[in-house]
């Protein structure tokens, strides 16, 4: 049975190492993405899969120190109303793992702003969903919505579409795949 945390409105400042980690289920709320803020703090999902789900809903984690959310071959990560920003690294990371993610915000964030790496798969839906402003590293190798190997994608749900929610993204641009060694983004209907 997953723990539950409630987080208050307000900012909360971050830890003193780079990633708060979870290898344990947990069903973390705050009191909205506007009114709960994690400032400075990076989260990394871990465990085995067979532990369970990290669901996370109705905050913003602003100026992470490594990616805002890792899912490294642990348990798979559910966010809803959540919002990412100004991290050093990458927004939305999954290596391993699948997230879902409903009306999920990434911005601003130095690396990519979505990634799917190794055979994960991140699924993004509601028409809150918007990936902008990200690679501002400059890097090529950051997009706003990332794949990488073959075995890895993105899939958005209908009636989203990578050209609607990924603008504006600095590195290389608004999203990659479909080259030799990249997955994919598809579109599903749900």
């Amino acid at each position: 049975m997953p723990s539950i945390l409630f987080i208050d409105e307000g900012e909360h400042d971050g830890a003193e190492g780079n990633y708060v980690t979870m290898k344990k289920p947990l069903s973390m709320y705050g009191a909205g993405r506007g009114n709960t803020m994690l400032i400075g703090v990076s989260l990394s999902i871990q465990g085995k899969k067979s532990d369970g789900i990290v669901e996370i809903e109705d905050l913003t984690i602003k100026g992470g120190k490594e990616d805002g959310l890792l899912a490294n071959r642990g348990m798979n990560v559910i966010m809803r109303g959540c919002s990412v920003e100004e991290c050093q690294r990458n927004g939305v990371s999954a290596y391993g793992a699948d997230i879902t993610c409903d009306d999920l915000q990434v911005v601003g964030c130095r690396g990519s702003g979505v990634e799917a790496d190794d055979d994960a798969t991140i699924t993004l839906s509601g028409e809150g969903t918007s990936i902008q402003g990200n690679g501002t590293n400059g890097e090529s190798s950051s997009y706003g919505l990332e794949v990488s190997y073959s075995s890895s994608k993105i899939e958005l749900v209908a009636p989203l579409s990578k050209e609607q929610i990924s603008i504006n993204n600095g590195g290389g641009g608004n999203w990659n795949g479909g080259g030799e060694y990249d997955g994919v983004i598809i579109l599903i209907n749900e």
